[in-house]
């Protein structure tokens, strides 16, 4: 069997189109780690970053093994390279030189000391095609409502966990993501103005225009103004409160999530025409190995509180009754010439 080994597992996880169980072609790459030597120990992918690091154990015997074999053989892995190589036996580092011949990263046993246990570490970027192979993830759509709360079931998985551990002894994905999106648009549609909503919707218009490389833009320049003056808030600085309430910094206060999860990244979702966002997207992040395969759990919205918040902070820019301006009263003086 030819070929990069990770291409040849993510081929086996697809499913069975040749007839040929899943099992049987796992069983196959196994054979076709055998004449490289090294066994692999662990496996570790950054779900977020696509990053990765396996671990080989390299067993070298001593006496007729080094003089009849004469070479170290990894297979190599597109995306990776050997970053480092530690005798098992001191804890030293090993300073030796791969060379890549084909399919192998091929190193002559000479250039190693005269221990018999080493780890071999390569480091790389997996797919994204290869990593969906590895794990499932779910979130709820709608939620369910609890005492002025949303909450969202969430869970994740690896994927034939049996099958896996055939193919490494230890399997590590960090921060894998589920994201839930939390519908916002509604609770600032109710509470911004509607002379500042207009004046939005104008800003919106000028800057399309002005992005466009539009001339006549005087019209909405006016109009921008006189809907600044009629409002009294001026649509730039609603546009920057709303930013602001939805950013992770403002929104992470109103969310949380069970435990074995933590909070990761949190993202408005609006359309290219719109100004106010329509979604914000909360990333929920759990560790996955195989003493820990699977985990579930629900990440809550304080909805009520977040709401109230939102009202509170946009009640600042409400129109502010105008103060009637002070004739100039004319002294004695001015009034005599």
């Amino acid at each position: 069997m030819s070929g990069n080994p990770l291409d040849q597992l993510t081929k086996a996880l697809t499913g069975m189109k040749t007839g040929i169980t899943i099992a049987e072609k796992i069983e196959a790459i196994t054979k076709h780690f055998k004449p490289y030597k090294p066994e692999i120990k662990s496996f570790r992918i950054n779900y977020l970053t696509l990053s990765s690091e396996m671990k080989y154990l390299l067993e070298v015997s001593s006496g007729i093994l080094r003089k009849t074999h004469g070479k170290v053989e990894v297979p190599v892995m597109y995306g990776f390279k050997i970053y480092d190589v530690i005798d098992l036996d001191t804890g030293g580092l090993v300073k030796v030189d791969f060379d890549q011949e084909g399919m192998k990263w091929v190193c002559n046993l000479g250039e190693f000391p005269k221990s018999e246990r080493f780890m071999v570490t390569v480091q790389g970027h997996v797919g994204q095609d290869f990593l969906n192979r590895l794990v499932a993830v779910k979130a709820a759509i709608n939620p369910k409502r609890k005492e002025g709360s949303d909450i969202y079931w969430i869970h994740s998985a690896l994927k034939d966990v049996s099958i896996l551990e055939r193919a490494w002894s230890e399997l590590n994905i960090d921060s894998v993501n589920v994201n839930v999106r939390i519908g916002v648009e509604r609770f600032f549609g109710s509470a911004i103005p509607d002379e500042v909503k207009k004046g939005l919707q104008i800003q919106q218009k000028l800057l399309m225009a002005i992005k466009r490389g539009e001339r006549n833009i005087e019209g909405l320049k006016r109009r921008y103004r006189k809907t600044e003056l009629a409002s009294g808030a001026s649509p730039s600085d609603v546009y920057e409160l709303v930013r602001r309430l939805v950013s992770g910094e403002f929104f992470t206060d109103y969310v949380n999530v069970d435990h074995p999860f933590v909070i990761g990244g949190i993202k408005p979702e609006r359309k290219v025409t719109s100004i106010i966002p329509e979604k914000v997207k909360v990333g929920a992040l759990a560790d996955l190995n195989f003493r820990r395969p699977a985990v579930e759990g629900n990440l809550i919205f304080d909805r009520k509180q977040y709401v109230e918040s939102v009202s509170q902070e946009i009640s600042k820019f409400k129109k502010k009754p105008k103060k009637a301006k002070k004739k100039a009263t004319k002294t004695r003086k001015e009034r005599m010439t």
